[in-house]
């Protein structure tokens, strides 16, 4: 069998040749992507990642665990062993110096040689103390370490496109923050979370969320600590669906626009908060876990007299087709139509509504979501079931107010260092570690999204019977329903007009 990892290596492999390399996040959505595509396509000698400990599992039955699924099917088939290339170090982002042991930091700055941080708390609005101590605190203590690694070759850190997005256009480069990193620190070590969630409004000024405020600062600290290490930074816009590696239409986080795609497609959401017009800055995961180790292999080229650090805005805007929220939400519907896809678990006829004024979507929100949710949920309790629907339409409601800052934003980047990064790429690079989407088909990559979730998430291998059955009875449900509201509105009108005029 012909593998990638055959010899002779490509430039960026000869990178990873016989390295060491230390990333966390690795049980995260892109991290997932990221850890597969190192062990199946680079020749590194061992991968380190760090996990959370738990008390009910073992490291090692978590590692076999994390590699036991479809998505590794490939790497398994290709390198059956490889799981003796990995190990976990038990570890915590929210905890001073990652929560390593004292052993195991020395293992990792006597050892490491490359190290990817791409571990992150998502929450846009999550608790400020919180988002500091997991996004702030373990970078910088992550690159106190750096700097006392005897061999590191290359550090990446991942951030996020949408960092600096109260700049009129976000440019590959730190941008000044008004709060420094370690007063940030500070204060989440010494103020309680009452005291800070108080002071919040204050602390983000310009930016919109917790989240993209944490990654601001925590820049700002990789240019304090890390100038003169071989660094980069890497900025994802919003990660979705794998296009083609190691499987399409892969994906596990259900909290971002991926759990909203998957809301459209079964019915679930029935009204949107963005801007038919705004631009989607999605990218699909496989290209940024490739970006990243591309970015390893541009900062292992950095010299140590080399201040200025590389950074790469990863965004579909400049060289991918245009792609709108609205034609987005338009193709997931169609398609689900038009394929004649079936869920087991679709909850009603996808259509969706689209609006960017916060009024608007609250009044039919509650329409189309809070009302039906509540009879269901007042039945539920008759029959001696607990509430279970309401809830679910109040986190859906909360998670689209979070997400409407980049449903209805009209933002510009800066990607020259990316676009020079995607020419610097040699002829089998650009084939193994693909970054460039200016010849991506969205339509495409939409019907492998809404196939790829048919069969990863709700496990359904094609059309099965119980689908097609459900499909009808929510075809019938649905018709059946807006035909009742019709001639109930048509009745309405008479009655009123009849009052009005007296018709005979």
């Amino acid at each position: 069998m012909t593998t990638s990892l055959e010899k002779p290596y490509s430039e960026i492999q000869k990178t990873f040749a016989d390295t060491n390399v230390f990333i966390t996040g690795a049980t995260g959505f892109i991290g997932h992507v990221l850890v597969e595509k190192v062990l199946r396509s680079c020749p590194v000698n061992h991968v380190y990642l760090l996990v959370r400990p738990k008390k009910s599992k073992g490291l090692y039955t978590r590692l076999n665990a994390m590699f036991d699924g479809p998505f590794f099917s490939k790497l398994r088939s290709e390198q059956p062993n490889f799981i003796k290339r990995v190990s976990l170090i038990s570890g915590d982002c929210e905890q001073p110096n990652l929560g390593l042991s004292p052993s195991d930091e020395e293992f990792v700055v006597s050892n490491m040689n490359i190290i990817i941080h791409c571990a992150a708390t998502i929450y846009l609005n999550g608790s400020l103390k919180r988002t500091t101590l997991i996004n702030v605190r373990s970078t910088r203590d992550l690159l106190l370490i750096a700097r006392r690694t005897h061999h590191l070759k290359s550090f990446v850190y991942v951030s996020t496109a949408f960092a600096n997005t109260n700049q009129p256009v976000s440019k590959e480069i730190i941008y000044d923050c008004h709060m420094p990193g370690e007063t940030l620190i500070d204060m989440a070590e010494s103020l309680s979370a009452e005291l800070i969630d108080s002071i919040t409004k204050q602390c983000l000024k310009t930016w919109p969320n917790t989240y993209t405020f944490s990654k601001c600062i925590a820049e700002n600290l990789v240019k304090q600590y890390g100038q003169h290490l071989p660094i980069s930074i890497v900025r994802p816009s919003i990660v979705t669906f794998t296009k083609d590696e190691p499987i399409t239409g892969w994906f596990t986080n259900v909290n971002s626009v991926p759990g909203l795609c998957i809301g459209i497609i079964v019915g679930a959401i029935r009204v949107g908060l963005c801007d038919k017009d705004a631009p989607a800055v999605t990218v699909p995961a496989d290209k940024v876990a490739n970006l990243i180790i591309t970015a390893v292999w541009q900062g292992s080229k950095k010299s140590n007299e080399d201040s200025v650090i590389p950074i790469f805005n990863y965004v579909p805007n400049n060289l991918a087709p245009p792609l709108t929220f609205g034609q987005t939400i338009h193709a997931l519907v169609n398609i689900t139509k038009t394929h004649k896809i079936y869920l087991e678990k679709q909850l009603w006829v996808p259509s969706v509504l689209c609006t960017k004024y916060k009024f608007i979507f609250t009044v039919f929100f509650y329409l189309y979501h809070y009302i039906p949710a509540a009879i269901i949920d007042m039945i539920l309790w008759i029959t001696g079931h607990t509430f279970r629907v309401v809830p679910i339409c109040s986190k859906a409601y909360s998670m689209m107010l979070d997400m409407s800052y980049f449903g209805t934003g009209h933002f510009k980047f800066d990607d020259r260092n990316l676009e020079a990064l995607i020419s610097h790429q040699s002829a089998e690079d650009k084939v193994l570690f693909d970054i460039d989407i200016s010849k991506i088909n969205w339509d495409k990559h939409m019907l492998s999204t809404v196939y790829g979730a048919r069969q990863h998430i709700f496990n359904q291998n094609g059309n099965t019977a119980a689908a097609i059955k459900r499909h009808r009875m929510i075809t019938t449900a649905y018709y059946t329903f807006n035909g009742t509201l019709y001639a109930f509105l048509l009745y309405s009108l008479y009655f009123i007009l009849n009052c009005v005029f007296k018709f005979t």
